[in-house]
């Protein structure tokens, strides 16, 4: 399915919300849950890096442009470090019901952060939570998004949908069983028990590869700093990643080199049967 003979592509993404997390969609202000934003910041963001270096496994960081400019030296050290830096809201808010011209003041705005801080400009987008606005995807094609990874609609790439046919935007689905946030995040309200050992997530996750692996396609996780970065979890996902490392064909992509990859080809094979 994949480029270069690769039999499956694995692409690991963290969303970088920090304290963003807790004052904006959880509204909880107090020194507490903004701590927990914290720790993404003071020890997750530097286990994820450190981990990543150690076995030279590209990544994509969704970044909110609050965190960019409240945490920038972090940032600016993903960037440095070659990762892909993605756009993932102002300071994540939703977009479900919110007016283009809001929508798109906040995307003008939060792409020249990111640019400014990180140096490079953000061509892929995830909405928060993984929930699409009705306005989205024009706004992504009037902004020349390659790809978009907000949608749950297939395990492997497709075209993002607007106006009922396919644009030249691809999606690269998500899937909460391929999230750490169901599993791992906890808090009183809105009630989330989160808490599951990790060595239960691995079988989960490792499972959902094999299954990649199986069928050729795309293996893609969403993390968090805050909530990977613990010192077990981390531990978890070093022995996914040298799981993954023991099978040919794998490819470590960013979200943008899987995505011009399957548009390439896409495209290649529209010419070829034209």
């Amino acid at each position: 399915m994949w480029s270069e003979g690769k039999r499956v592509a694995v692409t690991l993404s963290f969303d970088f919300d920090a304290e963003a997390l807790w004052f904006e969609t959880f509204r909880m202000n107090t020194p507490t849950p903004l701590s927990r934003g914290e720790y993404g910041a003071r020890v997750g963001i530097h286990r994820v890096l450190s981990l990543l270096d150690k076995y030279g496994v590209p990544a994509t960081f969704f970044i909110p442009a609050w965190t960019a400019e409240h945490h920038t030296e972090e940032c600016k050290e993903v960037a440095r470090r070659g990762h892909e830096i993605a756009y993932h809201s102002h300071h994540h808010e939703s977009v479900v019901g919110m007016r283009m011209e809001i929508e798109r003041e906040l995307m003008v705005h939060s792409l020249e952060v990111l640019e400014k801080v990180t140096g490079q400009r953000p061509v892929g987008n995830r909405s928060v939570p993984f929930d699409l606005g009705r306005n989205t995807p024009y706004l992504l094609r009037e902004f020349g998004f390659v790809y978009d990874s907000s949608l749950m609609g297939a395990d492997d790439p497709y075209w993002l949908p607007i106006d009922g046919k396919d644009s030249e935007i691809v999606e690269l689905p998500v899937a909460w069983e391929l999230d750490d946030a169901p599993f791992f995040i906890f808090n009183f309200f809105p009630y989330m028990p989160g808490l599951w050992s990790p060595d239960h997530v691995f079988e989960i996750w490792r499972q959902e590869f094999d299954g990649a692996y199986r069928e050729g396609g795309l293996f893609l996780l969403t993390m968090h700093p805050e909530i990977i970065g613990h010192r077990a979890r981390i531990a978890m996902l070093e022995r996914l990643i040298q799981y993954i490392a023991q099978h040919e064909g794998v490819w470590w992509a960013r979200h943008i080199d899987v995505a011009l990859d399957w548009k390439r080809r896409q495209q290649q094979a529209a010419q070829a049967a034209s």
